[in-house]
């Protein structure tokens, strides 16, 4: 069985507005957040999108994890990490761990809500699923698997 990660995207304002099929965040102290992407996350785990909760607290996509790359790796000649600007994200803040997907679903109107009191950017939910209310989100991706078709970028 895949895992099932949340990864926050703020306002989701630069997550709507990505041109590839890829999210950053930043390493965090000690890079601790590289670290977990590097050694917890598998390819075909599933990643779920949300928005924080001043801006609504839900899931506003779905994707199956495939790979990640640093940007500090490429420091000469980008050939698997891109800009701020090449993704059309607003701002020059340092996204350097890109976790790329593939099978973008976008979730927004179906307005499920997931509010963690947590700092951190990336979160395991197998950590929080009985926690603080959460849905089902194994049930929910196995729907959307069945139901929708995956974005196209």
């Amino acid at each position: 069985m895949s895992n099932h990660w949340i990864v926050r995207v703020g306002d989701g304002e630069n997550f709507k507005n990505s041109k590839l099929l890829f999210w950053g965040v930043k390493k965090g102290k000690n890079n601790n957040i590289k670290s977990i992407v590097e050694k917890r996350f598998t390819p075909g785990d599933i990643i779920w999108f949300i928005i924080s909760k001043e801006y609504g607290g839900k899931a506003i996509g779905v994707a199956e994890y495939t790979e990640f790359h640093d940007r500090n790796e490429e420091p000469l000649i980008s050939i698997n990490t891109y800009s701020n600007k090449d993704q059309n994200w607003k701002g020059e803040e340092d996204w350097d761990i890109q976790i790329h997907y593939k099978n973008l679903y976008v979730t927004e109107k179906q307005d499920i809500k997931i509010i963690i009191k947590c700092a951190s950017p990336i979160l395991n939910y197998e950590t929080f699923k009985n926690k603080n209310n959460l849905p089902d989100l194994y049930n929910h991706y196995k729907n959307f698997k069945y139901y929708a078709e995956p974005k196209i970028n």
